[in-house]
């Protein structure tokens, strides 16, 4: 094994742990497709105000949510190495982390959501995209919840659940955005605020549906109760009596934040550029964004293989099989490589009609398909 480079078994454990959380991610980011989508059909101010508020949502929230993205590695490890015992305290503690982050970064929202004209919008932009963000920042403890119970269960390779609740938050979020974006059942039409206000929804539905799966599982059960004490003081390391754990919290983020960071600066790099094309007016924010939103759909593809790597790499590194979590690295590595070389193609040979289905406007359309040109080859540095 230790000359081996790639596994045929390996890769179908990939498959099989990774497809549920590919189609989870999916989900995911189909929200934020639904969103573009639909309110590009509303008006070309509605969906470049999106595209404008998104370039700021985005990389604050993952980088919240990056700080998180350490808890399925330790939680396999755990797993992996016998102690299961201790996965709901670890749980816990992240849904404690969560509700730092989440404070911090909903008052950074709401405060930048008045101050948009900053950033060179003119005062239409600037009102729906600040009243798309103060809709929005309502369900980022949602989605935050969602991930920590996610993270909880995929340490135990359990992948389903979050793929299910997942579909299902993508299915209510299009009556949600049809109802509230175009003024349907006697509700007032509210555009981009619509949307906004729809994807918290969906997010708090997803947060809380899992947590209650993961409450009622019959596997878990066996843990104990998971959430409860949340809110009494238990014992703590020492015989000290503590609700929170703030050594794990520490650890949590502090595993987490290097990652979280790589990902916010890279996130912000194309995010900084849709705030830069806004003074040129909606047909150049429009174009960019159907680019910028094709690339995080894709981008799910290596995004989900990294997570399933993690989840591997963390369960044989927990059971002491060192060669067997190098091969599942190496492995990852050559499959993320041919599906970034596949995706590149379909890409570069299906642009105008990726691009129609964002969009009919003939000059968004037009520059919509040149952009996509280097969303598509940059899709290989991505998955490495």
């Amino acid at each position: 094994m230790q000359n081996q480079f790639f596994s045929l078994s390996e890769a179908r454990r990939f498959v099989a742990l990774g497809l549920p959380v590919f189609v989870a991610q999916m989900s995911q980011m189909g929200m934020n497709f639904v969103d573009t989508a639909m309110t590009g059909q509303a008006s070309t101010a509605d969906m470049a105000a999106v595209a404008v508020a998104g370039s700021i949502w985005n990389p604050l929230s993952l980088l919240g949510i990056g700080c998180l993205l350490s808890l399925p590695a330790m939680s396999a490890h755990l797993v992996g190495g016998g102690q299961r015992s201790r996965t709901p305290h670890l749980l816990r503690q992240g849904i404690w982390l969560t509700l730092v982050i989440s404070a911090i970064l909903m008052t950074a929202f709401y405060v930048i959501s008045w101050h948009l004209q900053s950033f060179g919008l003119d005062e239409e932009l600037s009102r729906l995209g600040g009243g798309y963000l103060r809709a929005m920042l309502w369900g980022l403890p949602g989605f935050m919840l969602f991930v920590n119970v996610r993270s909880f269960l995929e340490g135990y390779a359990r992948t389903r659940p979050a793929m299910i609740i997942g579909i299902l938050g993508l299915a209510l979020n299009v009556p949600c955005n049809y109802v509230l974006i175009y003024g349907k059942l006697g509700l007032p039409q509210l555009g981009a605020v619509g949307c906004g206000v729809a994807t918290a929804l969906c997010y708090w539905f997803m947060g809380l549906t899992l947590a209650l799966y993961a409450r009622r599982e019959a596997r878990c059960r066996k843990l104990g109760p998971l959430f409860l004490p949340l809110l009494l003081r238990t014992a703590g390391g020492g015989g000290e009596a503590r609700r929170v754990d703030w050594p794990l919290v520490w650890r949590i983020f502090r595993i987490g934040l290097p990652g979280a960071l790589a990902v916010f600066f890279e996130v912000s790099l194309f995010a900084l550029s849709a705030l830069l094309l806004a003074p040129l007016g909606k047909v150049v924010v429009a174009g960019h964004q159907i680019a910028m939103n094709f690339s995080s759909i894709v981008y799910m593809l290596p995004l989900s293989l990294n997570i399933t790597v993690a989840i591997r790499v963390g369960q044989n590194l927990g059971a002491g099989r060192l060669e067997r979590a190098r091969l599942s690295a190496r492995t990852a590595l050559c499959l993320g490589l041919g599906l970034a070389l596949l995706t590149m193609t379909t890409t570069l040979c299906l642009r105008p009609q990726i691009a129609q289905i964002y969009n009919s406007d003939p000059a968004v359309l037009g520059l919509a398909v040149g952009l996509l040109v280097f969303a598509a080859v940059n899709q290989i540095p991505e998955s490495l």
